[in-house]
């Protein structure tokens, strides 16, 4: 008995753990007026040797994304650290500010390569300024439509209209000659 239980513990320490994701984070950037409408998704994926990479993912949605390794071979820490710089420099961009996507998953390469879902996370979300809300199962998949995509809408600015020139320069002002 003693000699098949060490043989099992061996033979468990020599299969190869396939990678999965740790963390994820998904993005997306969305402005109609500029025909934009872009994903960006992150993860921190743990190698079978015990180290971790991080990898990005981007793109316009409805097309194969573009992947960056953003780094390979570190500890934890290090992995997670790139991804909460690259996370922050996405939400904080001064002239595409990107917000989470609550579907990215679905859109992903990636995530669908690793066989990813939320509820395999240690942490979904980094978003540290509102709490995370934990949702059932059941109630996901009862509110997830795979065939419609919500697109956000933004309020159109009131511009302020300016009246036709009439070719008559300052015809509302006085002029010193009039009076």
């Amino acid at each position: 008995m003693n000699q098949e239980s060490q043989a099992e513990n061996i033979k468990y320490m020599t299969e190869s753990v396939k990678p999965r994701i740790i963390r994820a984070e998904f993005l997306s950037y969305y402005n109609s007026r500029r025909n934009s409408d872009k994903l960006f998704n992150v993860f921190v994926v743990e190698d079978d040797d015990g180290t971790f990479r991080c990898i990005a993912e981007r793109g316009r949605r409805g097309t194969n994304l573009v992947r960056d390794v953003l780094c390979t071979r570190e500890a934890r820490y290090v992995a997670e650290g790139k991804m909460r710089q690259k996370v922050f420099a996405k939400r904080n961009h001064r002239e595409t500010p990107y917000t989470d996507e609550t579907f990215g998953s679905n859109y992903s390469q990636l995530a669908r390569e690793y066989d990813y879902s939320g509820a395999q996370s240690e942490s979904v979300s980094t978003n540290h300024t509102s709490p995370a809300t934990p949702v059932s199962r059941a109630a996901a998949t009862t509110t997830r439509k795979d065939n419609l995509i919500a697109f956000p809408t933004e309020k159109r600015e009131n511009l302020r209209q300016q009246p036709k020139q009439s070719g008559i320069l300052n015809q509302e002002q006085f002029d010193s000659l009039e009076i």
